[in-house]
């Protein structure tokens, strides 16, 4: 196992399957979104938009790869007894019509049925009005298994792995301060389902 945390990336082929063995044997995965709802709760669609919007060069047919693998991660991660998945994600990210209202309102319905049937998933959201906090530098994911960590970062132009202690430390911070600030998980759903019936409202009377 610690080969998989410790091991470099030569390619990008070599870093999505070493990120792939990390999220894979780790039985702590915690998650921080600040712009849009976090990869591995993504619907189809949403994922699609999303994965399009930032990189429009790619070709649709690994858009919709992408998107389809993203789907079918949350099954992966949320197998019976197999770990624990924390969300933390931003309020904004609920409005942001990333594919539409349509998608959107697809989206927020995916989240609550995810919730629902993945009794190891917890969905926390940072409501508007807070303070600076250590997410505003961006997303980053919590990786654990047994004593080894690992935090992967995302940018523009791809995505980080990172053992060193001091990093780690550093995003554990960022994580428990976020957990501080976001609301409790039943007002998190409460607020989802409320952000999808102003949207079901604002679809009715575009129509």
């Amino acid at each position: 196992m610690s080969a998989i945390f410790e091991a470099p990336a030569e390619t990008l082929g070599d870093h999505i399957d070493r990120l792939a063995a990390i999220e894979a044997a780790a039985d702590t995965v915690q998650t921080w979104e600040p712009l849009l709802i976090p990869g591995l709760m993504q619907s189809f669609a949403y994922a699609a938009a999303a994965i399009h919007g930032t990189v429009p060069s790619l070709p649709l047919e690994v858009v919709d790869e992408r998107a389809e693998a993203r789907r079918h991660r949350i099954d992966r991660l949320g197998r019976p007894g197999a770990r624990s998945i924390a969300v933390v994600v931003d309020e904004s990210a609920l409005f942001r019509s990333v594919g539409g209202y349509a998608a959107l309102v697809d989206q927020l319905e995916h989240i609550l049925a995810l919730d629902a049937l993945q009794p190891s998933l917890s969905v926390r959201v940072l409501p508007q009005g807070i303070d600076a906090h250590p997410g505003l530098a961006g997303a980053f994911t919590l990786y654990r298994a047994g004593q080894q960590r690992a935090v992967l970062v995302e940018a523009l132009t791809g995505s980080t792995i990172t053992t060193r202690p001091d990093d780690v430390a550093a995003y554990a911070g960022a994580w428990e301060r976020l957990l501080g600030l976001a609301l409790p998980p039943r007002e998190s759903l409460e607020l989802i389902e409320g952000t999808r019936e102003t949207l079901c409202r604002r679809l009715r009377m575009n129509r």
